[in-house]
């Protein structure tokens, strides 16, 4: 029997450079995407109305957001998903770690000067972007965010010159100072670097900044969640089929906006194997054999996004209560997030995957 995967998410506020007041994401810190992978519609249809009649929630399509006062039928229907071993995949993703996390891959250790993935990498740029997270200023954020919405040789020297003033400075957290001063030597490098690469290309500073995507209309969106976010969990849907994606669906939630642009990066993600890039994913697999196909859907047509939306709603306002020390969640709602939680597992990709600061991983 053939599977499909469907997907919706939660905390949508546009790109990263759209960052509201303070780095809050306009009241949207955290971004959610899930996904549920569901072979037999017709018989979980069945189980689902039978949970409808019992907590008395009216006929119509599941909506997370309407939902958020009905926390025993959400931890009914989220056990319905661990307790029938449907396999999911949710991205939890920290808005303010994720502009840290390009600002480090893009300018502090660029792979265009020789940077490799592998796990030492990988821990290096989890440290320092838990170091940005906690310690670097708005303005320093600004200038970077001002350097990918208009790139230029001034805006991005203006960034470099931002983040070599602050690491600099002093810190006050106890063992910060050493990451602080290795930040430094970091900037000094790539300015370094930079001035000998604009010697030869005046165009150079697009080197040292994340690559934008078009929308529909032709406008650049920057550092979208949607977009790794959903390569990321097409990779470990991959990881969990073994590579055999023939004949599977995936099926998004409609983004008129972003539709052209979620295909291109399926497109790109799949085309990783023909490269000489080996990327270093220990929970995914990039290297596609198969390919699955992509279809959006209307949520109100689907009940595998409605799911996912109910998934992707619940998880994200509880990080967002956490993050802001709020116990306004149920019992109901903290037990059935631990227990998706308590269903991960890294070896096939299935579970919650957290980008966000070391200190708030649930666990």
């Amino acid at each position: 029997m053939s599977i499909s995967f469907f997907f919706d998410e939660s905390g949508h506020s546009g790109d990263a450079v759209n960052s509201g007041d303070a780095y809050d994401f306009i009241d949207q810190p955290y971004f959610v995407l899930a996904c549920l992978g569901i072979k037999d519609e017709t018989k979980l249809v069945q189980q689902i109305n039978t949970l409808k009649i019992t907590h008395r929630i009216p006929v119509g399509e599941l909506k997370s957001k309407l939902l958020q006062n009905r926390p025993s039928f959400v931890s009914d229907l989220l056990s319905l998903v661990c307790d029938q071993r449907l396999p999911f995949f949710v991205e939890v993703v920290d808005k303010r770690y994720f502009v840290c996390m390009h600002l480090v891959n893009s300018q502090l250790l660029p792979a265009i000067m020789g940077y490799r993935d592998g796990p030492e990498m990988h821990f290096l740029k989890n440290h320092l972007v838990d170091f940005l997270y906690d310690e670097i200023s708005d303005h320093v954020l600004n200038r970077f965010v001002a350097a990918c919405m208009e790139p230029s040789d001034d805006s991005l020297m203006s960034a470099f010159g931002s983040q070599l003033l602050f690491s600099a400075g002093k810190c006050s957290a106890s063992g910060a100072q050493g990451t602080r001063d290795s930040m430094h030597h970091m900037v000094s490098e790539v300015i370094k670097e930079y001035g000998e690469m604009r010697m030869k290309d005046t165009e150079a500073y697009l080197q040292f900044l994340p690559s934008p995507d078009f929308n529909k209309r032709g406008k650049q969106v920057w550092m979208l969640p949607n977009l790794s976010s959903f390569t990321n969990i097409y990779a470990r849907i991959n990881l969990f089929r073994k590579g055999k994606l023939a004949g599977a669906r995936l099926v998004h939630d409609q983004q008129l906006e972003l539709e052209d642009i979620l295909l291109n990066s399926k497109r790109a993600a799949e085309s990783i194997k023909d490269s000489k890039i080996k990327p270093f994913t220990p929970h995914s697999d990039y290297l596609f054999s198969e390919n699955a196909s992509l279809e959006f859907v209307p949520s109100h047509e689907c009940i595998g996004i409605q799911l996912a939306d109910v998934i992707a709603g619940t998880v994200m306002r509880f990080y967002r209560a956490r993050l802001r020390g709020s116990t306004a969640y149920s019992p109901e709602t903290a037990a059935v997030v631990m227990k998706l939680l308590r269903r991960s597992d890294a070896s096939t990709g299935i579970g919650m995957y957290q980008v966000v600061p070391q200190r708030f991983v649930l666990k």
